[in-house]
């Protein structure tokens, strides 16, 4: 008995089996291919809705500074004079001018030196020779040289213990000398208990400091030394006050002062703070252009058109086409795919409502009624109904008020509310929305938004597109099980018309044998 999972594929017949039954489950499988196209639909949307909140991160991220105090603190330090004196901060000044009415420079120490001529060696590199190593103490500290040591290795050994001595040893190549220098003018250089006062370094015993030199011309070693020269304080008098000062580069009350030439006695210099007025428009600017840039990038896709007639490609389709055409081809499948989304609008309405409100204060002496919108210091929609919100920047009179209103400017973006509880925002409390800042407000909506938006599209498996994909998933599953009974049905079908052909053929091939046979 033939089995009912063999295939006859057009034996008996001469059909072709293969084809029809394929063709049959091409049309069986439209409905699967619909679900498949749908879960390529909602996982583009998916991406698509993640990088809108890539671009709302990058908006909070432009803005975020504009909620402290401290973005509008920035200050700039000018000198009347930057030729006698520069200027640059290093903290927080307390004052707003400095006034320097005298300043004598710092001149620095020289230290001790000594040289002493190695004639006894040809070069840095040449050995002391056998028998002729030796040994010397350098302000108390032993150093022992043997036959096999040069200059370079002798040196290693002194600045070894320059820790200890203070000194540091070097090599002149064109006077063929080893030098001996002090860490500074207040160190000297004692060499003493030498055991061969014949050295081929010609190294003497002596003592050189600020106030001693045994090297002196016309010493008996031949060697050469310097006396250090202690340093001079300078002196400057800044605001009526006479400073002492240990460098030229000095700082004061946060700010660091660069005197590069001596300053007379009633010849002034005057070192002004002010705010940084550039980099506080910059940091206010930075943010209009990600904020225009943005919601345009967001209109353009929520007005964008959805293209007819290009559904997702399945992989069948993709095997026949071209990279550049399947590329072509998905650009405008995905086309459209957020358009009049809701979530989108409803947070760019928000923004709008967020931007253009006035902030206010229980107190009403705390706001200037006179900068409590931001059209009042210069940033407003634009007039032009196609920019869609685009909000434009009067620079004259933004930098006028930065000039002359910093502190209201900075009330305008950075101040903030507090009702009290911790959930409450500028989005949920009506009272902290009215007397918070324009950037409290932004912050706490962009923060709303991207929670919406991860709640519709996040990783999660609690996002309602996730949720969405994995339905999708369980009807391709329960769709691919159900053309396999459906594939195997078509098969035993074609299968029994084929057997039923053969036995028919067997049948008639035998009477058509009896039927000869008796003739």
């Amino acid at each position: 008995m033939i089995s009912n999972d063999l295939r006859f594929s057009g034996l008996a017949s001469g059909m072709d089996t293969e084809s029809l039954v394929a063709k049959l489950m091409n049309a069986e499988r439209i409905p699967l291919n619909k679900v498949i196209q749908n879960k390529t639909v909602t996982q583009w949307k998916m991406d698509a809705y993640r990088d809108v909140n890539t671009k709302f991160l990058d908006l909070r991220s432009s803005m975020e500074a504009l909620r402290l105090q401290s973005t509008f603190q920035q200050s700039k330090l000018t000198s009347s004079d930057a030729n006698k004196l520069e200027v640059s901060l290093s903290g927080q000044p307390s004052r707003s001018e400095y006034v320097i009415s005298a300043a004598k420079l710092y001149q620095p120490g020289t230290p001790s030196s000594v040289k002493f001529a190695a004639a006894g060696v040809a070069n840095d590199k040449t050995e002391l020779g056998t028998g002729k190593g030796f040994s010397f103490t350098l302000n108390n500290e032993t150093i022992e040289l043997n036959g096999t040591d040069t200059i370079q290795s002798s040196l290693t050994k002194i600045n070894a213990l320059s820790a200890k001595t203070g000194v540091t040893a070097s090599y002149s190549s064109g006077d063929n000398a080893i030098i001996f220098t002090s860490k500074d003018a207040a160190t000297g250089i004692s060499i003493a208990n030498l055991s061969n006062g014949a050295n081929p370094f010609n190294i003497a015993a002596g003592t050189i400091s600020g106030s001693q030199n045994d090297f002196a011309a016309g010493n008996l070693s031949g060697a050469i030394g310097n006396s250090g020269v202690n340093a001079t304080p300078g002196e400057v008098i800044i605001n009526g006050t006479p400073l002492t000062i240990t460098s030229n580069k000095f700082t004061y009350d946060g700010v660091t002062f660069n005197l590069k030439t001596e300053i007379p006695a009633g010849s002034t210099v005057t070192i002004s703070k002010r705010a940084d007025v550039e980099s506080i428009f910059d940091s206010i600017k930075g943010f209009v252009d990600k904020y225009n840039e943005t919601i345009k990038a967001l209109r353009d896709k929520t007005t964008e058109k959805r293209e007819k007639g290009f559904a997702p490609l399945l992989d069948e389709q993709k095997k026949d086409m071209k990279e550049k055409e399947i590329e072509m081809w998905e650009e405008k499948a995905k086309s459209g795919i957020l358009a009049s989304d809701r979530i989108i609008a409803s947070a760019l309405d928000k923004m709008r409502q967020t931007l253009y409100a006035k902030v206010s204060d229980k107190d009403a002496a705390v706001m200037n009624s006179q900068f409590d919108t931001l059209a009042e210091i210069g940033i407003a929609p634009s007039t032009n109904y196609r920019d869609n919100g685009k909000l434009v920047i009067d620079e004259k009179k933004l930098k006028a008020a930065l000039e002359n209103n910093i502190e209201d400017v900075a009330r305008l973006f950075s101040k903030k509310h507090d009702t009290g509880p911790a959930a409450n925002n500028t989005v949920n409390n009506t009272e902290e929305f009215q007397n918070s800042g324009v950037a409290w407000r932004m912050y706490d909506q962009l923060n709303e938004t991207m929670k919406d938006i991860t709640k519709a599209a996040g990783f999660s498996s609690d996002s309602y597109l996730s949720k969405a994909l994995n339905r999708l998933d369980q009807q391709i599953d329960s769709w691919e099980k159900r053309l396999q009974t459906k594939e195997s049905y078509y098969w035993k079908q074609f299968t029994a018309m084929e057997q039923a052909i053969q036995k028919a053929n067997t049948q008639s091939s035998w009477l058509m044998q009896q039927m000869g046979g008796g003739m």
